[in-house]
């Protein structure tokens, strides 16, 4: 009996994919551009790194050309460490370059510190991101393409990198204002474009030099792994990927922790012992690594981030507890709450400030005051008619009475009798109309000088 069944073909029909033209890279970074405008405010200034390298050279003249397409201003930044004999050459070349694409060029000159602690490329890339990042600029464009990522990622796995070190660089940084738009690049693609566009570039001798790590992962590691496995850098690129979501979730997870650990973003510095001990030991630490992040502090090794959470989970409640974070902040705990805080912190005796009216005073220790007009609270603006406001520290016999209800007492006590930790106590600013002690930061004002419903007052935050 024959077959009733029409052939397959007869019953299906597929339409093949129609094969799409792949983006030039002028296109891929505009359609970069276009994203950013949209999650970010618009963008109407970039500064592009320019080492004058092939990568950097190839970024300039695709912003240059996207400048003609969009409505922004365009400059370079170009930092001379001085650790080449021909970085003065370095200069004139990016100097010429800029001029003849019409491009305003910053050159920053450092000097890089006699001890290395973070090695020669550490403490090099570390100043010239200090002198990219106080660019007045919207975005800072940086050249990293796909091959950095994977030398990237391959160099923290090296290091023993968690979750963080392995998601390596950002597409977008939004907290620094950093913007890669080749990072999903390959190094051919960026050698294609600029052999098409005939544009001149330099070479840096020390990238020939594998003492260097990234440059003995470029020359000697990746080469092989490329032979072996043809697309391992979109590979590794996928896994850095993976793993910068996976370090989204993480951060989510610690904001959500950190809720009932900091008081508020303005003492961020300072952090709940019991938002630790109520979580598992891998969601403590996570809370540590972001706490640390958000204080703008390098991420410490493993053994001390271990020994960091043991002490203070373990330290009793009156423990004079100090770890040594960097060379530059330590981590001590006083009472219920761990603090963030420089080294060897200096106590400025007896300065006295007069307020002129600005917004904000940066107090010798580097506090900072803010002051503003509101109604209903602060100090009654009536006092300051005639009488200037004052901001000293601490000298010893002052009197303060922030409640009709309580008796007058001596600040020292007060500051005893609070949870203020000692060297706050010492740091804190005193505010006076006059002679007459008016204000303390985080006790209240004086009932002489307090402001009713409806009237206007001037309020000042510490």
């Amino acid at each position: 009996m024959a077959s009733s069944k029409k052939p397959l073909s007869n019953q299906v029909s597929a339409t093949a994919p129609k094969k799409t033209k792949p983006l030039s890279l002028l296109d891929v970074v505009e359609k970069g551009f276009l994203s950013l405008s949209v999650s970010q405010k618009k963008i109407k200034s970039m500064t592009v790194a320019l080492s004058g390298g092939i990568d950097s050279v190839v970024l300039l003249h695709l912003l240059y050309q996207l400048q003609k397409r969009q409505n922004f201003t365009l400059k370079a930044s170009h930092v001379h460490h001085g650790l080449s004999k021909n970085a003065d050459k370095w200069v004139k070349f990016c100097e010429k370059l800029c001029t003849k694409l019409s491009v305003p060029l910053d050159v920053n000159y450092v000097k890089l510190p006699q001890k290395k602690s973070l090695g020669i490329e550490g403490e090099a890339r570390q100043l010239r991101n200090e002198k990219l990042l106080q660019s007045q600029t919207d975005l800072v464009v940086l050249a990293h393409h796909e091959d950095d990522q994977a030398e990237t990622f391959l160099l923290q796995l090296i290091r023993g990198a968690g979750v963080k070190g392995l998601s390596s660089m950002a597409l977008f940084d939004g907290s620094r204002r950093l913007w890669r738009p080749l990072l999903n690049t390959s190094r051919i693609d960026i050698e294609s474009y600029a052999k098409k566009h005939k544009l001149k570039w330099i070479e840096d001798e020390s990238n020939q030099n594998i003492d260097f790590d990234r440059n003995f992962i470029r020359s000697k590691v990746l080469p092989i792994l490329k032979n072996r496995f043809n697309h391992i850098i979109k590979v590794i690129s996928r896994s850095s990927s993976h793993l910068a979501e996976a370090q989204h979730l993480l951060d989510d997870l610690a904001k959500i922790d950190l809720k009932s650990g900091i008081k508020s973003i303005n003492y961020k510095h300072k952090l709940k012992v019991k938002a630790l001990e109520k979580l598992s030991l891998s969601r403590a630490k996570n809370i540590l690594r972001y706490w640390l992040e958000i204080n703008g502090q390098m991420m410490p090794s493993k053994d001390l981030l271990d020994e960091l959470l043991r002490q203070v989970l373990t330290a009793k409640k009156d423990a004079a507890l100090k770890i040594h974070l960097s060379k530059d902040y330590e981590i001590r705990r006083y009472q219920d709450e761990i603090y963030i805080l420089p080294n060897n912190q200096k106590i400025q005796k007896n300065y006295e400030i007069i307020w002129a009216g600005e917004s904000e005073i940066i107090l010798p220790n580097g506090q900072k005051l803010t002051f503003k007009k509101v109604k209903g609270r602060g100090i009654h603006l009536k006092f300051l008619d005639d009488k200037k406001l004052k901001i000293r520290n601490r000298q010893g016999g002052e009197f303060f009475k922030p409640d009709s209800k309580r008796p007058t007492k001596k600040i020292k006590q007060l500051l005893h009798e609070s949870d203020f930790p000692p060297w706050e106590r010492e740091n804190l600013p005193l505010i006076f109309v006059g002679d007459d002690l008016a204000f303390v930061p985080n006790f209240g004002i004086d009932m002489k000088f307090q402001t009713k419903a409806k009237e206007l007052g001037l309020e000042v935050i510490l």
